[in-house]
């Protein structure tokens, strides 16, 4: 569809002498907007590929820092309860950098989670 077949409200004959009459120019114009409709797509599916990579590497980020705060926890306090363990699970990598400096330091749990 072309602007003309949405807009002009031809009849099947008026239609046919259009399409005889500016062929080229319609050929030309399609071309012209399949490969502005390629660029797009591909502009999306760039768009669309770094959101999930930036995602994927904060997700990894935040699995790491999990996991290294609570290998620290066990060693210094013994195995976290299962709420705290929930609380890092849902935590973001800012969230568990803040509480493993905490641990660095902490006499007991209550002082790393005080938020």
């Amino acid at each position: 569809l072309d602007f003309v077949d949405i807009y002009a409200h031809l009849s099947e004959e008026e239609r046919m002498i259009y399409q005889q009459e500016h062929a080229p120019e319609a050929a030309a114009l399609s071309g012209f907007a399949e490969r502005f409709l390629r660029q797009g797509e591909a502009r999306g599916e760039a768009r669309g590929e770094a959101r999930g990579e930036a995602r994927g590497e904060a997700r990894g980020q935040a699995m790491g820092e999990a996991r290294l705060l609570r290998r620290l926890l066990v060693k210094r306090f013994g195995e976290p309860s299962d709420s705290i363990q929930q609380r890092i699970a849902a935590a973001d990598a800012e969230t568990l950098a803040l509480w493993f400096d905490r641990a660095l330091e902490a006499h007991a749990l209550e002082d790393i989670f005080c938020d």
